[in-house]
């Protein structure tokens, strides 16, 4: 990865007439240094680092599970496997609504652990949104003028766990990170012509170079124009298409739209987390409730 990157930076003026200002990073810092130290464009253009926001998300549900066995805050109604997910989700949802403000993106990070820290003696709700449409329920009845009768749940996280988390918090909303988050950076561009290839060469079976070659370009036009690609291909091997062949690539290009458009609309991204939330609940549940059925050693 590390020699590939520096090879597409060094040879993007010789080949395509530009220069890479941005490198949009996965965690793996060698690669971004790699590029800094071959300094391919000299004082032209200094490439700079973005973030990509659900790597960035990951790092906090890998901190937390650490800090959880490093001081043993897991169990019941403390640190489990489903609030670290939760507060995981949050954490890049807090990023992604604040794509052109640090301030905002951090502020939005703290009211999350702030919010499950609240209690009716101390209310910690000033970084939550305010408004009857808000998604706290506290700042919703100080909207609709209910404070009175509002009473939060019992604590979700305690005084112990959030002294061991907090920090960790803090470290993962640093200006310099939340920095290189700034605009909402993504692979999944990237991502998603990699499944395309696979599909057509499954990892699983083994595929020679050639034959990988072939899938990457096949996949290249369906990527980019949908299977009418696939057609072309065949016609200029002399494949004859018939009425079905035909009729199949337009609807799969229709379905591959409608189904984007569908994944893109804010209610299809909310039910779907509020789903993954809802599952992950009710397997800590259980868990809680009948013991772990299956995991690790589990059999040790």
């Amino acid at each position: 990865m590390e020699v590939d990157s520096m090879e597409m930076f060094s040879r993007s003026i010789e080949k395509f007439g530009v220069m890479y200002s941005n490198y949009i990073g996965d965690g793996d810092t060698k690669t971004f240094l790699g590029i800094l130290n071959s300094d391919p464009y000299g004082d032209e253009c200094t490439v700079t680092k973005n973030e990509y926001v659900g790597h960035v998300q990951k790092r906090l549900g890998t901190r937390l599970r650490n800090k959880r066995k490093e001081q043993k805050l897991g169990g019941k109604k403390r640190l489990t496997e489903a609030l670290i997910k939760k507060l995981t989700i949050y954490y890049g949802l807090a990023i992604r609504r604040n794509l052109n403000s640090v301030e905002d993106m951090r502020n939005a990070i703290m009211a999350t652990l702030d919010h499950y820290c609240s209690t009716d003696k101390l209310p910690r709700h000033d970084k939550c949104p305010e408004g009857v449409e808000s998604w706290c329920e506290w700042r919703k009845a100080e909207a609709s003028n209910t404070l009175t009768a509002f009473k939060h749940p019992p604590r979700v996280i305690d005084e112990h766990v959030e002294k061991h988390i907090r920090p960790v918090y803090e470290e993962l909303s640093k200006n310099d990170l939340l920095t290189r988050c700034l605009g909402g950076h993504t692979q999944n561009a990237n991502e998603s012509f990699n499944s395309t290839v696979w599909r057509i060469v499954p990892k699983h079976l083994n595929s020679g170079f050639k034959i990988v070659e072939i899938a990457a370009y096949i996949a290249g036009g369906i990527f980019n124009e949908g299977y009418s690609a696939a057609l072309k291909t065949m016609q200029l091997l002399d494949l004859k298409i018939g009425q079905q062949c035909n009729k199949f690539a337009k609807g799969a290009d229709k379905e591959r739209v409608t189904r984007q458009n569908r994944r893109d609309s804010f209610e299809s991204k909310e039910a779907r987390t509020a789903r993954r939330l809802k599952h992950q609940g009710e397997n800590q549940f259980f868990e809680e409730s009948e013991g772990q059925l299956y995991g690790p050693g589990i059999a040790d």
